[in-house]
């Protein structure tokens, strides 16, 4: 049984380049459905349901059991089998993570072999606009499409493959590994499109729909100017997004006194998610944020998140995102040894661009809170 073929395993052609695993990767491994025996292998490691496989799922391991050994050993074209299948097996997961940049702006996504193009709408100026009508009576608002490329960056993960684990039939080892590729690329991507924004943002001087503290007055400032360019969907993370539990009340005046109440539904919310859902109609969203457990925070007492914790966004949902993120469809793999560990070292990378369009900035509303930094 082979595996190195994604939509075709019968095709393997034992010569230098189909062994050499860039090659293999990029031309074979992003594209079409996973091969019915890699889908298997994907959902052993992950834990899912393989049930409706029956005697299928114990063939296909005791293949990866023969390959794992045979890698062991020192088998080229067994080492280029397993790296092929791991990163299909990361390649699905991966993808499904890849859709909270969907929160942040325009996701275009391209072919393996193509350009980091994107498309959008210029708008012209009034004074570009004013010289069609007689006399500057009255404006014609124009808009015209713009194509650009963005410049390719790489979010990249690692992992060291265990044969001799492997060999055995043991997949958790690989599990945990490839749950912390999928978290390191997901959030070097999510923190070079958040910071790309933030930075565009803060280096304008006017038109903008910016903030200082996440207080009542500057949340609702914040989404009202947003919300007229469309639904609002307000982001960030946890200890941003949390602030928003305690602006969700009502004030009830009295003769003696104003108090805070909230309302049944927003109470039950935060008691079951700890957080609201809505806020004033907007919708509120938790950006994933982990640990990274290979840095420390500011004060050094724990570890520091991939994400900033300052940030709360209001971002209009449709084609005035100011934010175009732009991701190359796959991911490539390469397979050494190292001479340090002794180990296989595989890395895995994910091609992305982004770039923010000035004119559609004030769109966007951010506020930053400098007492939530870690």
């Amino acid at each position: 049984m082979s595996f190195t073929y994604v939509n075709d395993f019968s095709n393997m052609k034992e010569d230098a380049s189909q062994v050499e695993l860039n090659s293999l990767v990029k031309n074979k491994v992003h594209n079409g459905k996973p091969n019915e025996n890699v889908e298997i292998f994907s959902k052993v490691v992950w834990g899912k349901d393989t049930s409706k496989y029956g005697k299928k799922v114990d063939s296909v391991m005791d293949s990866i059991k023969t390959l794992a050994s045979a890698a062991k050993e020192g088998n080229v074209q067994a080492k280029a089998e397993i790296n092929s299948i791991t990163t299909v097996t990361l390649q699905q997961p991966l993808v499904q993570r890849l859709q909270v940049n969907n929160m942040l702006g325009n996701v275009t996504n391209v072919g393996m072999d193509e350009e980091l193009r994107y498309q959008y709408y210029q708008i012209q100026g009034s004074e570009l606009s004013r010289i069609q009508a007689t006399s500057g009576s009255f404006t014609f608002p124009t808009v015209k499409k713009r194509t650009a490329i963005a410049e390719t960056k790489t979010a990249t993960g690692g992992l060291m493959i265990d044969y001799r684990e492997l060999a055995s039939g043991a997949t958790d080892g690989m599990a945990m590994a490839g749950e912390q590729v999928l978290t390191d690329i997901t959030n070097q991507m999510v923190y070079s499109n958040i910071n790309t924004l933030r930075t565009a943002i803060q280096s304008v001087s006017t038109l903008k729909n910016y903030a200082a503290g996440i207080t009542a007055t500057n949340v609702d400032l914040a989404r009202k100017k947003a919300r007229r360019f469309g639904n609002v969907t307000i982001s960030g993370d946890i200890d941003a997004v949390e602030k928003l539990n305690d602006l969700s009340g009502f004030s009830i005046h009295s003769a003696t006194a104003t108090e805070v109440r909230f309302p049944e539904a927003v109470m039950e919310e935060i008691l079951a998610t700890g957080l609201v859902k809505n806020y004033k109609g907007s919708v509120v969203v938790e950006l994933p944020n982990a640990y990274n457990l290979t840095q420390l925070n500011t004060a050094g007492d724990f570890y520091k998140p991939y994400l900033p914790t300052t940030d709360l966004w209001f971002i209009p949902q449709g084609i005035l995102t100011p934010l175009q993120i732009v991701i190359r469809s796959g991911i490539t793999s390469m397979t050494q040894t190292d001479i340090n560990t002794r180990t296989e070292v595989t890395r895995f990378d994910c091609e992305y661009g982004n770039k923010v369009l000035p004119e559609y900035i004030p769109f966007v509303g951010y506020i930053y809170d400098d007492s939530l930094a870690e």
